[in-house]
């Protein structure tokens, strides 16, 4: 019997009965195994050669959903743009700085390795900056829709109910992989990509004009969706998303 590939999952930073637990929503790992993946779950440390060591274990990396990136991280980015840095900053909600450090240790460590990457919303974002991108701290306040078109409500529920459409690009890489023109995505966060990174292409474009899909057509497997697949991995064409990705892992074995 083939060995499942082993997916490292990212988790989040929560309080249970007054103690620091990890979070990750059942919703993500599902999706792993019933794409025939083995999901883990590891540990926000300090401590980044052992992430070194999972990850000379891994065969892909998944970045999963969460709090805002502290900005600190693409303020810079924003300055070179002509941004004013700290335009907007009181509207990031939530940050946990050790999360974005290690997962930008667990990206960077990734892609030497070659492994197939996969991010969700957060871990979208996170891609993009790595590579020099930059943020929309605030949608609302700071996103303007693309002319003629009507303005997207993007945190619009915590369920995965529907919210809009994404135009996909039929030449990327994600086109190739959902075999769709359009599709109809949940939307939960209240920021975006701004300005893409170096190496990277937009995949999918909300009537809005915001960015809903990175990927670099360059690299096995890696890809970023600003919406939550993992809500709907049991059906397609969600399902090929992590289909794809988990086959990816396998041959990266």
């Amino acid at each position: 019997m083939a060995h499942r590939p082993l997916i490292l999952a990212t988790a989040s930073l929560t309080t249970y009965l007054g103690e620091t637990a990890f979070r990750l929503c059942e919703n993500y790992a599902d999706a792993i195994v019933r794409a025939g993946g083995l999901p883990v779950v590891f540990p926000l440390t300090e401590r980044f050669d052992v992430y070194d060591e999972y990850l000379d274990r891994a065969d892909g990396l998944m970045l999963t959903g969460g709090a805002d990136i502290e900005p600190a991280r693409y303020r810079s980015a924003l300055e070179r743009c002509g941004v004013e840095a700290l335009s907007g900053e009181r509207l990031v909600g939530e940050t946990t700085p050790l999360r974005d450090a290690a997962e930008l240790h667990l990206l960077f460590g990734a892609e030497q390795r070659g492994l197939p990457i996969l991010g969700i919303c957060r871990g979208a974002q996170i891609m993009n900056i790595a590579h020099g991108g930059t943020l929309y701290h605030d949608l609302d306040a700071q996103h303007a829709p693309a002319s003629g078109a009507l303005a997207i409500v993007h945190n619009e529920y915590m369920d995965g109910r529907i919210s809009h459409t994404v135009e996909i690009k039929g030449e990327s890489v994600l086109g190739g992989i959902l075999g769709e023109s359009e599709l109809a995505v949940n939307s939960l966060h209240h920021q975006a990509i701004r300005d893409l990174g170096a190496g990277y292409a937009a995949s999918a474009i909300a009537p809005d004009g915001v960015i809903e899909a990175i990927e670099r057509p360059d690299a096995p497997f890696m890809l970023g969706v600003q919406w939550h697949p993992e809500y709907h991995a049991s059906t397609e064409p969600m399902a090929r998303l992590f289909n794809r990705f988990v086959g990816a892992c396998a041959q990266a074995r």
